[in-house]
């Protein structure tokens, strides 16, 4: 394609949006209200998604040793489990520790005079925590462990919760996707069909599909283009708002930070320069057949 015809598209284009100004303005705001539901939901499902990763990396094996283990097999133990290609961390707690962290959980009164009865223990963290079951079976044949727990049973019926939680959300999604791409595309075929005698005449006189499809490509693309600006610029400040207000009221839940909105929001603007080309392919479509 050749450079001065690529700029007869774009000053069409731009001729366009300012002859039909109303028209433009409503698809606009039509793709601007469709992307900040999509959006809405699209954030609720990423922090959601966020949310559950948090609970999934609570998830930890705590091995418990014999008593009669020396602290030269202690160390050896520690660097057996460290060598376990899926541990991702481990960490000593000594029997000291443990009856400590067990006061501040029961308070200091109610353990007064009592012998501590609790063990030395090893809590590891594995990179994927769907295989807590199967480092679980690797640590407990080592010498030297005498029980091995990680809320068997429990784990396992969280992780399949939280994959159908996943599932209903991608599900959710898609839905509002469709939604969202159903509402821009018949804007945009209003502004089309507004046009329908020019396209008619373009075509009478020879003007290719191709010719004549360009033009309204471009245009989708600007509309949906600054439609995608302005979701963005709404959801941004809504979410900034939404952050700090659970931040300051509800700090044990775990929100996507306001930098890792900013990375889909890039994503954002070719979702709605994809859809406003779609929309305008779309329903220019019917009127290339004179």
């Amino acid at each position: 394609m050749r450079v001065r015809t690529f700029k007869y598209f774009f000053k069409e284009s731009f001729t366009s949006l300012i002859r039909n100004r109303w028209m433009s303005l409503a698809s606009i705001g039509a793709v601007a209200s469709a992307l900040i539901v999509f959006g809405s939901f699209l954030l609720l499902s990423v922090n959601f998604d966020y949310i559950l990763k948090d609970v999934e990396s609570q998830v930890e094996i705590t091995a418990y040793l014999e008593d009669s283990v020396e602290q030269e097999s202690i160390a050896k133990l520690n660097r057996d489990i460290a060598a376990i290609s899926e541990v991702k961390e481990i960490k000593f707690i000594s029997k000291e520790e443990a009856i400590e962290e067990f006061k501040e959980q029961v308070g200091k009164e109610l353990l007064e005079g009592i012998e501590n009865p609790l063990p030395n223990s090893f809590r590891i963290k594995v990179n994927d925590p769907h295989e807590v079951a199967a480092v679980a079976e690797k640590i407990e044949r080592f010498a030297g462990i005498e029980e091995v727990k990680y809320g068997k049973g429990i784990v396992e019926k969280l992780f399949n919760i939280i994959y159908w939680l996943r599932m209903i959300g991608l599900a959710i999604m898609i839905v509002f996707a469709c939604v969202s791409i159903f509402i821009i595309s018949n804007t945009i075929r209003l502004t089309v069909f507004a046009r329908r005698r020019e396209i008619s005449i373009m075509k009478y006189i020879g003007a290719t599909d191709w010719f004549v499809r360009w033009p309204f490509l471009i245009e989708g693309m600007i509309l949906g283009l600054i439609g995608s600006l302005v979701a963005i610029g709404v959801l941004a400040l809504a979410y900034k708002y939404l952050y700090i207000t659970v931040k300051l009221n509800i700090p044990m839940i775990s929100l996507l930070p306001i930098e890792g909105f900013y990375e889909y929001a890039l994503g954002f603007l070719g979702i709605g320069m994809l859809i406003g080309a779609f929309g305008s392919s779309f329903s220019i479509k019917r009127f290339l057949n004179v």
